[in-house]
């Protein structure tokens, strides 16, 4: 067999093996995406009362608690040496 022959079977087979099966799944896809574009198409909106307004003027918010000691922060210098 010649190189050419060679090197087009090289890289035609993987798009003739795989091809039929990516496109499979676009097909899939579309139907999918259709029926879901149907689905959206034919929503209609219930008739569900409004949420209740929030009151006017302002609200007392619960009291906060004071904020616990945090820990001391030891400073660490910028540059330690390597203690070997």
């Amino acid at each position: 067999m010649s190189p050419d022959l060679i090197a087009i079977a090289v890289l035609l087979a993987p798009g003739g093996l795989l091809g039929p099966v990516c496109l499979a799944g676009h097909r899939r896809a579309r139907i999918r995406d259709q029926a879901e574009a149907a689905v959206c198409a034919a929503f209609r909106p219930t008739g569900a009362p409004d949420p209740e307004p929030p009151p006017k003027g302002r609200m007392k918010a619960t009291p906060q608690r004071p904020h616990e000691r945090l820990a001391t922060v030891i400073d660490f210098p910028s540059h330690r040496r390597n203690a070997a």
